[in-house]
């Protein structure tokens, strides 16, 4: 409610304040010299001490609102900082998990003798001979 009669009434003060001001000091029984509304000085102080306040209210509710929204903003770059400290993190823990599985796989690739490789070129060998002489019996049959 509070911010509906704030909002109305700064709607209607610029509307107030563009009629052209016309100020004319009264004595008693003299008569105005313009149609409009008479204030006395209590009146006029009241007025300008009533727009002075909104005037104050309105710029501390900004000024609270541009607090909130800038406290939200630094808490959301502030989250959005930390994720990406957790990934990072993350990324580092992995690549270093993925090295140490290369140099493992690399070892024991390297120390690994092939004492046994001779064995193998001569088995494919005999293996070879063995399938020519096969086939060959079959397709003379």
């Amino acid at each position: 409610m509070n911010k509906v009669a704030i909002l109305l009434l700064m709607v209607m003060i610029p509307i107030t304040a563009m009629a052209a001001p016309q100020i004319a000091p009264l004595n008693k029984h003299q008569k105005a010299p313009f149609a409009g509304v008479l204030y006395n000085a209590e009146a006029v102080a009241e007025m300008v001490a009533w727009k002075e306040a909104l005037t104050q209210q309105h710029e501390l509710f900004i000024a609270q609102l541009k607090e909130s929204l800038e406290a939200q903003c630094t808490l959301q770059v502030e989250n959005l900082g930390a994720e990406l400290d957790g990934c990072s993190d993350r990324y580092d823990q992995m690549l270093a998990i993925k090295n140490d599985q290369v140099e493992k796989l690399e070892t024991l690739a390297l120390n690994r003798p092939n004492k046994y490789t001779h064995w193998f070129f001569a088995g494919g060998v005999v293996l070879g001979i063995l399938t020519t002489i096969g086939i060959t019996y079959a397709v003379n049959k």
